[in-house]
């Protein structure tokens, strides 16, 4: 449990893309970061692949 405990600790300073602050002040300041960070645009380019592939099982499905 205290191994558990440990864990969930730490896992929100893992899960930062980059350091660095994150504190922007506006909807277009942080539309700007993650359409600018290179370790952004990869997860986005990764889960519109990943959306593209389940429609494309979808349709065979049917």
């Amino acid at each position: 449990m205290k191994t558990l405990f440990t864990l969930f600790a730490l896992l929100p300073t893992a899960v930062f893309a980059h350091t660095g602050d994150h504190s922007h002040t506006s909807f277009f300041a942080n539309l700007r970061h993650l359409a600018t960070e290179p370790d952004h645009l990869v997860m986005l380019i990764a889960a519109i692949a990943v959306a593209i592939v389940i429609y494309l099982r979808k349709g065979r499905s049917q």
